[in-house]
């Protein structure tokens, strides 16, 4: 048994596969030998019997000429491209220069009837755009209306609430003031009643220096009578000016009420203003894009439509100075385009008179050999 360690040690190392060695044996030898002898009698019997130039000529020629017919093929293509584009071009130049003629009259009247669908559209559109750019202007002016009545108000309820604010600071410091002066009252007041006490209590003794001992708190009497006279004037000051300003806090919370009210009455008028005319734009927005998209298709067709006129102008040839060099193009093209074509058709009726059977057994020959050497190379790599 291994260790624990060396068995996971060994169980994860990494699969190297083992080289390839070149050890053929005997067998594998005489058998390739045999195969390869084999194959050089038969390529040696193919070529005295001239089979397999007969092969190799017709496969060489197949080669050439279909090589040569996709040549042809691509050119063919690239005429048709061509002509194509100068279709599209003389139609173009025969719709602007408003040329009919009775044998393309069907293709013209086409182009007629688009373009006339295109303007109508067009009209349509800018009445459109101009209906939505005057509902936009309406609209953004009562907006405007509104922000400003809305931002007034919000001024004015600003101010007010700074007033009301400040009020209440102020009569929440004249309480505080006022409290603290029915605190000192009430302590003068008991002071007061103490002292009298003593005095009463020391004048009802027996002691010898009676007035010596109720001077001082005569003299203090005094000073608390003072006192308690001053708070007690305060006092009706303060209660007047809380008074004062509670009246003046009722004014202030009413206005910022109705300013309240009036900010959300004004909100709701905007709303009920302007939805109509937000719901009357998007509909003008979506027939507008409609419509457009309806010009872009018909645009979209018109291409082709000059293109399909210009085949029907190639074939009429009306006079024009304007149109001939595009039919000197035309000319030159459709002449390029016989000779192509005729070169082609030649050329397919020599492929068709080819030796095509002697060109698919050259095919197959070289298949076989390939196939013979693989497995010469693999009974000398794997036959032990």
């Amino acid at each position: 048994m291994y260790p624990l360690h060396q068995h996971l040690s060994i169980s994860h190392r990494p699969f190297v596969p083992a080289e390839l060695q070149f050890a053929p044996s005997t067998l594998a030898i005489i058998l390739s030998i045999i195969l390869g002898v084999l194959l050089i009698a038969w390529i040696v019997w193919l070529i005295a019997s001239k089979r397999l130039p007969q092969w190799a000529r017709a496969a060489s020629q197949n080669r050439k000429w279909n090589h040569q017919d996709n040549k042809l093929s691509s050119e063919l293509k690239s005429l048709a491209r061509a002509m194509n584009q100068q279709h599209a071009q003389l139609g173009k130049e025969t719709w602007e220069a408003r040329l009919s003629h009775p044998s393309y009259e069907d293709a013209y009247n086409k182009l007629v009837n688009v373009n006339q669908q295109v303007l109508g559209m067009e009209m349509h559109a800018s009445s459109l755009k101009e209906e939505l750019e005057k509902f936009s202007q309406d609209r953004k002016t009562i907006e405007t209306q509104y922000d400003e009545q809305l931002s007034k108000l919000e001024s004015q309820r600003k101010t007010a609430q700074g007033s009301l604010d400040e009020l209440n600071k102020r009569h929440k410091a004249l309480d505080l003031e006022f409290t603290e002066l029915g605190i000192e009252k009430a302590r003068i007041q008991r002071e007061i009643k103490e002292t009298r006490t003593n005095i009463i209590e020391i004048e009802n003794s027996d002691a010898p220096n009676k007035s010596a001992l109720v001077f001082p708190l005569n003299s203090r009497l005094e000073q608390l009578s003072t006192s308690l006279t001053e708070v007690s004037t305060k006092s009706p000051v303060l209660d007047d000016e809380i008074i004062k300003i509670e009246a003046d806090l009722k004014p202030l919370k009413d206005q910022l009420d109705e300013l309240g009210k009036t900010f959300s009455r004004t909100q709701i008028l905007k709303n009920q203003e302007l939805t109509p005319l937000d719901d009357h734009i998007t509909k003008l927005k979506q027939s507008l894009k409609k419509k457009e998209e309806e010009i872009v298709q018909l645009e979209k067709s018109v291409p082709a439509m000059l293109e399909e006129l210009g085949t029907f102008v190639d074939h009429a040839r009306p006079e024009s100075l304007r149109l001939a060099p595009l039919y000197t193009n035309l000319d030159d093209i459709h002449e390029r385009t016989r000779y192509a074509t005729d070169e082609q058709q030649q050329l397919r009726l020599l492929m068709d008179k080819g030796d095509k059977s002697s060109a698919r057994k050259f095919v197959w020959f070289l298949v076989l050999v390939f196939l013979v050497l693989i497995a010469i190379a693999a009974m000398l790599f794997f036959l032990k």
